[in-house]
């Protein structure tokens, strides 16, 4: 064999014969990030030294050990690969990780990792776009297993203010909720103080729960706090990196800060006394 140049790139057939594995295999290892890939028209490439790279660790290790699940998604959504990020979760699932983990520990660092990419200039805003765009099919295939049996234990609404986009949190934030047990109004995003006012009016809830992300939206945000307080005695929850933290919410006319949705659900468990 000649010696293998940086730039050259491999098909997944040529790629299959140096691993010594069946074509199947070596599109499983690109589908699911294993294998760094770039894919050229119909065809996926990869390049020698990748290859020569993964060659020099049991494939075993790569596949079954403790994988970076967060990290392949992640190059998976930015590329628009909407099957081979299904194929990352599928994965994911089958080591062990239950859906609230894929959200938690796979789908919200992956995401959060593409954001500051953006922000530092070195992911476009059509990557973003298409990982955003990825992540809410992968959410709306994963839903259904967050249902819970039984009489729900409490209703919560949750949303973002005015001005606030991101829809994802709340959609990750609302099933993990709804796996817990509770009954979920996910009002979504820039949702207006109006209506979130009427959701609590007409559905009684335990606690409303409001997703901020950027800082521009904290005032809305505290305009919601203090609406829904006026027309109910309701808990209010602030979660999401535009609120630092207890003290913050509370400024903010909430009663409570949750991190991630685990503390979320540990807040409104603690509600039901």
């Amino acid at each position: 064999m000649t010696a293998l140049r940086d730039a050259e790139t491999l098909t997944l057939r040529e790629c299959a014969e140096r691993l010594g594995v069946h074509y199947m295999t070596a599109y499983r290892y690109v589908r699911t990030g294993i294998l760094p890939a770039v894919k050229e028209g119909t065809e996926w490439r990869v390049q020698a030294a990748d290859v020569e790279a993964f060659r020099s660790a049991p494939p075993a290790a790569a596949v079954k050990g403790s994988a970076d699940w967060s990290r392949r998604l992640r190059d998976r959504m930015t590329a628009g690969d909407e099957r081979g990020s299904w194929m990352v979760i599928e994965a994911a699932m089958a080591s062990g990780l239950a859906p609230v983990r894929i959200y938690l520990d796979v789908i919200a660092p992956a995401l959060r990792s593409i954001g500051q990419d953006w922000e530092r200039g070195e992911a476009t805003i059509a990557q973003e776009h298409r990982a955003s765009a990825v992540a809410h099919r992968l959410i709306g295939r994963l839903g259904s297993r967050f249902a819970a049996r039984g009489r729900p234990r409490g209703r919560i609404v949750v949303g973002t203010p005015p001005g606030e986009r991101h829809r994802l949190p709340v959609a990750m934030l609302a099933d993990i909720l709804r796996s817990s047990g509770f009954e979920v109004i996910d009002l979504g995003s820039d949702v207006p103080v109006e209506s979130f006012v009427e959701a609590v009016e007409e559905a009684a809830p335990l606690a409303v729960g409001i997703s901020v992300i950027g800082e521009a939206a904290l005032p809305a945000a505290a305009a919601v706090a203090a609406a829904v307080k006026q027309s109910a005695p309701v808990r209010v929850l602030f979660g999401g990196p535009a609120v630092g933290g207890d003290d913050h919410a509370r400024e903010l006319g909430g009663d409570g800060y949750a991190a991630d949705g685990e503390a979320a659900v540990r807040w409104m468990v603690g509600l039901l006394g």
